[in-house]
């Protein structure tokens, strides 16, 4: 079962063109379309996410199956990959795309 350090999640998130709002949790907003986003919780019981916290997550960043997921928080998935899986899930359109 795979298990990811809440660190190494957040700084995947904001390496793919995620903004970070911190409230009572901290909130993760795609820059492209704030409608993809997630939540980090800060408590002490979350420093290690569980398969089950990847699954949300997987599904809240709108990726297929927990390789891709993976492939996102390890960083072989580039911000460009992971923009270009949105494209071609059609959630995310071509013209969306940030000039630099």
């Amino acid at each position: 079962m795979p298990q990811k350090d809440r660190d190494e999640i957040r700084k995947a998130l904001l390496q793919k063109g995620f903004y970070q709002k911190n409230n009572d949790h901290e909130f993760f907003y795609y820059k492209i379309d704030q409608s993809i986003f997630t939540k980090l919780s800060h408590g002490s019981r979350y420093k290690t996410y569980s398969a089950d916290l990847l699954g949300k997550i997987k599904r809240q960043l709108k990726l297929n199956t927990m390789g891709q997921l993976l492939r996102f928080i390890d960083c072989p998935l580039t911000a460009e990959e992971y923009f270009n899986l949105l494209v071609s899930d059609k959630i995310v359109s071509k013209k969306d795309k940030p000039d630099h």
